[in-house]
């Protein structure tokens, strides 16, 4: 009878103005439709929402958060914290790179549309970059998907991560994170050196 969170996906700052959005959001939680109204933030671009996230109207952001892209933690993940808007995360192993299972020689199945996000010399980097991280799991996380959810959930300003699955095997063991351990303030500070600044979508 009542959806628990409406997420509008694709959004730009420009359609703050437009009331017919906030009246519908206000009729349909006022009508006991829906009890939390949301937006998935762009590709990459977690700023274009900060004028949606003013209006009080939003009370849950998507966004691509992971290791490697932190760019959340600038504005919108403060904002969000003090103001107690949810964060959904998603892509937070980038696209299997932060599975450890990407080498420079895999090979896609055609039309796989990761041929075209892992084009070129990407592999190489996403692998080289992945070596480094390797040299950090241990007792607070023993394989690299368990390294990156935990790095995500040790973030106050995550609510959840809605991470892809493939098989029963991922769903055991991402789940398995939802332990509420948490990772130490040293390595959760160590990952932070390990971000990096590029947009595979968009390049």
């Amino acid at each position: 009878d009542t959806i628990d969170v409406q997420q509008l996906h694709v959004w730009s700052d420009e359609w703050v103005g437009a009331d017919e959005i906030w009246e519908a959001v206000r009729l349909l939680k006022g009508q006991g439709k829906i009890k939390a109204f949301g937006i998935s933030i762009n590709d990459h671009a977690p700023g274009s929402a900060l004028k949606a996230a003013k209006t009080g109207m939003v009370d849950t952001f998507q966004v691509i958060y992971n290791i490697f892209d932190q760019s959340p933690e600038e504005e919108l993940f403060p904002y969000c914290l003090a103001n107690d808007i949810g964060i959904i995360v998603r892509v937070p192993l980038d696209e299997g790179g932060l599975t450890g299972r990407i080498k420079p020689d895999t090979v896609f199945p055609d039309r796989d549309w990761r041929n075209n996000y892992f084009r070129g010399d990407r592999k190489q980097q996403v692998h080289d970059r992945v070596q480094k991280l390797k040299t950090l799991l241990g007792a607070e996380a023993r394989t690299l998907p368990e390294l990156a959810l935990r790095f995500i959930l040790s973030n106050p300003a995550v609510s959840t991560i809605i991470p892809g699955m493939r098989n029963i095997a991922n769903v055991e063991t991402n789940t398995a994170v939802s332990d509420g351990k948490h990772l130490s303030e040293r390595l959760f500070k160590e990952l932070k050196k390990h971000k990096w600044v590029r947009n595979f979508y968009g390049e």
